[in-house]
């Protein structure tokens, strides 16, 4: 079905539908999210969603404000009493879900934990700068680094555990049943579609006005959409298409909130062999790309043109050229690569490849205008839509050419190192956790993204101009657009605010009401 036929077959569901009474929902809020957690446990947790219900349950030292700047959480205030030295104050009187104390000693015993290689975390290398964790008292703990270390903060957002969880033996419990000391506490989870939380009476910030917290997962768009239609659901974020919104915004039962996001789409490319291989290809494939027209027709404005990682708000972007669109020039360079154009424009490809994607409507078609943008230049493709858990292993292992996808949010610019740098590729001996999942690998932009790492703050952004200048060259992805941050609410979910980065903290401050 084409999405001119989706959009109108839904228009009329919608139609049938307004002002049917609600189906009766269980207590508290349901929340529709696209796929599973694959972990919990923040230490495990490697997908947006799962990080983003982990922190609800078990948040870390500090968070992230819209603005990408660092507030405490758990940590009443921290200061840096060196270039290796800084020092966290805990909140007075913090507890866990099972009610006891938490100090100074499980903050060192988490991270402590994550660094041993025995645990098995794929995040074990981001915190091989520490050198010591020091219990200076049960509200005061000191981090000693081996090197000065400027994306620190971002790294001590890590959930804080219980002690006794923290190290290898507490790993099977925690993932069964995680314990923190965040809003909601962990209830059921009966499958990987359902999972469960009810407020935390001694969340340092008080207990939510939530009774319940029902996470579903629903896989489908069109039903996500009928769910919110029907009252069987409260809260869908980013999981909805933007040419669907204006209907569902003359909906009275849900109101559509957007904020500017920091959420980064991309065509990744795979660099290991083949075509994509050499630059000059991956350049003439950027050069095919028209972004500018998708997201005025499919985004409907909800998202602005990128030419990087980072969105023009952030304070160190530096603007680069992006995907230019220039056929003339991509033909030049896939002449100058070895595929000539067999027989002319609209005759035979000069090349083919894949292209894998979700199985998110949406984000299919969305794919599909990249395939027939690609094919007038002469690069036929192959889209292969996956299932996410099917698809995100594939990622993580290397077995694509081509993929879309996206970062939920880019907050502290060092995310390019995990991109990007050559010690991040995935591999078994990383448990597959690198992120660098195109394997780039080029000794210039990894001595400039180390450095960018130790410096003074005030040296940063001049250091991440040259990585973005660097990473304009080598194109391992070819930069898309930078995504609105969108929320489909209930009339019965009072107070919910989306946030930039897609977090869901904001539950912890809302209530249910009757509308």
């Amino acid at each position: 079905m084409s999405a001119l036929l989706r959009r109108a077959a839904l228009g009329m569901l919608l139609a049938l539908l307004a002002g049917c009474r609600p189906d009766r929902t269980p207590d508290g809020i349901t929340v529709l999210v696209e796929a599973p957690p694959d972990s919990l446990d923040d230490r495990f947790a490697l997908t947006a969603i799962g990080q983003r219900i982990g922190q609800l349950i078990a948040p870390g030292l500090v968070t992230f404000d819209d603005t990408s700047r660092p507030v405490p959480a758990l940590a009443e205030s921290f200061r840096a009493l060196s270039p290796t030295v800084m020092e966290f104050t805990l909140r007075p009187g913090l507890t866990f879900h099972d009610g006891t104390a938490l100090t100074a000693a499980d903050v060192k015993a988490t991270y402590d934990g994550v660094r041993d290689r025995a645990l098995r975390s794929p995040k074990v290398d981001r915190y091989e700068v520490i050198q010591e964790v020091e219990v200076v008292g049960d509200r005061t703990v000191r981090f000693h680094l081996r090197r000065p270390y400027a994306p620190l903060l971002a790294e001590l957002s890590l959930s804080i555990l219980p002690a006794e969880r923290a190290g290898l033996g507490g790993v099977e419990l925690q993932g069964a049943h995680p314990v923190g000391a965040g809003a909601f506490r962990f209830e059921a989870q009966p499958d990987e579609e359902h999972l469960t939380l009810v407020p935390f009476e001694g969340y340092y910030a008080r207990a939510p006005g939530i009774s319940r917290l029902h996470f579903r997962v629903v896989r489908d768009e069109t039903t996500r959409v009928l769910e919110l239609l029907k009252g069987r659901a409260d809260l869908v974020t980013n999981a909805v298409s933007p040419a669907v919104l204006p209907l569902l915004r003359k909906e009275p039962g849900l109101r559509v909130l957007v904020r500017p996001g920091t959420g980064y789409a991309y065509l990744g490319f795979n660099l290991r062999s083949g075509p994509l291989a050499d630059v000059r290809v991956r350049q003439a494939v950027c050069h095919l790309l028209e972004v500018k027209p998708i997201v005025e027709h499919k985004f409907h404005g909800l998202a602005e043109p990128a030419t990087g990682m980072l969105p023009a708000t952030h304070w160190a972007h530096a603007p680069q050229e992006g995907c230019r669109y220039d056929p003339a020039e991509a033909a030049r360079l896939l002449d100058a690569a070895g595929y000539p154009d067999p027989d002319g424009p609209g005759g035979q490809p000069r090349m083919t490849l894949s292209l894998k994607v979700s199985t998110d409507r949406f984000r299919k078609s969305v794919a599909l205008v990249l395939q027939e943008q690609l094919a007038r230049g002469g690069v036929a493709v192959e889209v292969r839509s996956l299932e996410f858990g099917t698809l995100f292993n594939d990622i993580r292992r290397g077995n694509f050419e081509m993929v879309t996808l996206k970062w939920a949010s880019v907050i502290e610019p060092d995310l390019m190192r995990g991109a990007y740098h050559s010690r991040n590729v995935p591999t078994e001996e990383n448990h597959w956790g690198g992120f660098n999942r195109g394997a780039l690998k080029d000794a210039e932009l990894d001595a400039l993204l180390d450095e960018a790492s130790r410096v003074e703050p005030s040296q940063r952004a001049a250091l991440y101009a040259r990585v973005q200048e660097r990473l304009d060259a080598l194109l391992p992805y070819a930069p898309l657009w930078h995504e609105s941050s969108v929320a489909v609410v209930s009339r019965r979910l009072e107070g919910f605010e989306p946030s930039a980065n897609g977090f869901l903290t904001s539950l912890a401050r809302a209530r249910r009401v009757e509308p």
